[in-house]
């Protein structure tokens, strides 16, 4: 139950590791946590959701802070994917915390 690095993305967008892209897909990955967290709406944890579903989280996590790589103001919102995968996301945590 890992939560993504910022090395794993980095790997996976084929991005040189210098130390300010490393700066910024860190920070990229911050902003996607809390995204995500605030539309599960609960006071939850990375480990609370990683409990519940860890390979969808980290997904989420990297997919939206690819999106927030590329286009910083997600002026086309999000994509349909993150879409489909906070919604489910959200309803296993939900779901969870209702057991």
């Amino acid at each position: 139950m890992a939560l993504v690095t910022t090395q794993e993305l980095i790997n996976e967008l084929n991005i040189d590791p210098d130390e300010n892209e490393t700066k910024t897909v860190n920070s990229l990955i911050d902003s996607a946590k809390s995204m995500i967290k605030s539309s599960i709406k609960l006071p939850v944890t990375d480990d609370e959701i990683l409990v519940v579903n860890t390979e969808l989280y980290n997904r989420l996590i990297k997919t939206l802070a690819t999106s927030l790589y590329y286009d910083r103001e997600l002026s086309s919102g999000y994509s349909k994917g993150v879409m489909i995968m906070m919604t489910n996301l959200r309803a296993e945590v939900l779901g969870a915390y209702d057991s």
